[in-house]
């Protein structure tokens, strides 16, 4: 008689998220909703440029399936953090751990998150990303280097992208 397979060393174990002090337990993912979660966890991929695109048209499909699903989360927990009124917005970053936690491990989850959410203070230098250039105003056409230069007030704000062109 053979003995029995302890197979706890191989399952997969739950993830556990925390938000203000309420605990969500997420169970591993069907194979069925795994494939959901490595679609998505690719195509994040190429949106943040972390590999070259364009997604298999195959992989598009599959992702024209999830619908109002939450695979990474699984709908139970995405329910239950929407009745306790958990911000959209974190939702939608644990879902984005969720799924790379499945599909590429707690090491990569946690290195991407530190990378995307971590605040960034600019005076602290170090790990702080650096700042942005000043942008100078487009110009239309070839500049030549002589007095091509527009006489037009700008008035949008700064984060909003004007286009000038020099007057005659």
């Amino acid at each position: 008689m053979m003995g029995a397979v302890d197979f706890t060393e191989w399952a997969v174990p739950d993830l556990i998220l925390t938000f203000r002090g309420v605990t969500y337990t997420v169970a591993p993912p069907s194979v069925a909703d795994m494939k959901l979660i490595l679609a998505a966890a690719a195509r994040a991929e190429v949106n943040l440029r972390l590999v070259a695109g364009p997604l298999p048209p195959e992989v598009e499909e599959l992702l024209a399936t999830v619908g109002d699903r939450h695979p990474a989360l699984g709908d139970d927990v995405f329910d239950r953090m929407v009745a306790d009124g958990v911000p959209g917005p974190a939702i939608d970053r644990m879902a984005y751990y969720a799924a790379f936690f499945w599909a590429r491990g707690r090491e990569y989850a946690d290195r991407l998150a530190q990378f995307l959410w971590t605040p960034r203070d600019s005076d602290s230098g170090g790990d702080a990303a650096p700042k942005a250039r000043p942008r100078s105003p487009r110009k239309s056409g070839r500049s030549t280097g002589k007095g091509n230069r527009s006489t037009k007030t700008r008035t949008a704000s700064p984060s909003t992208p004007t286009t000038e062109s020099p007057t005659k």
